[in-house]
C-alpha cells in the first residue's frame, strides 16, 4: 500500500460525498493545499489524520487501506484483466487537473460515438 492509492481512495470517497477539496479541507481543518497533496500522495498521512478523513467521509480507515490491487485480485470477478486496465487509469487520472479529466471524459465519449458510427 502506497500513499499514491491511499490519495486515489480519499479522492474518490470525497467525490463521492459530493465534496470539493475546499469543502473536506476546512471540514478536516487543514488547508486544501495539503488535502491535495495527500490525494497525489505527495505528503505522509498519519493514522490519525486518516482516521479524521474517514469519519469525515462516512467510511472505514480499512476502506482507505485496503489495496486497490486487492479489487483486481479479487477470484469472484471475472473480468480480472478488464478492471485492472480501468484501476490503472482512474489512479492515473488522478494526477490530472479537473479540466484534463473532462477532456479525457470528452475524448472517451468521441471515441465510442465514432466507433459506433463505424459499425
Amino acid at each position: 500500500m502506497n500513499y499514491r492509492e491511499i490519495g486515489y481512495r480519499i479522492q474518490m470517497a470525497r467525490e463521492e460525498h459530493g465534496l470539493n477539496q475546499k469543502e473536506l479541507a476546512d471540514k478536516l481543518g487543514i488547508s486544501q493545499s495539503s488535502l491535495s497533496n495527500y490525494e497525489k500522495g505527495k505528503r505522509r498521512l498519519y493514522l490519525a489524520d486518516l482516521q479524521k478523513i474517514a469519519e469525515a467521509l462516512g467510511k472505514s480507515t480499512e476502506y482507505f487501506l485496503q489495496p486497490i490491487g486487492q479489487v483486481i485480485n479479487n477470484p469472484t470477478y471475472e473480468c480480472k484483466e478488464e478492471m485492472h486496465d480501468f484501476v490503472s487509469i482512474m489512479v492515473e487520472l488522478a494526477d490530472l487537473s479537473r479540466e484534463d479529466r473532462k477532456s479525457v471524459y470528452d475524448y472517451v465519449k468521441w471515441l465510442k460515438q465514432n466507433k459506433g458510427e463505424g459499425n
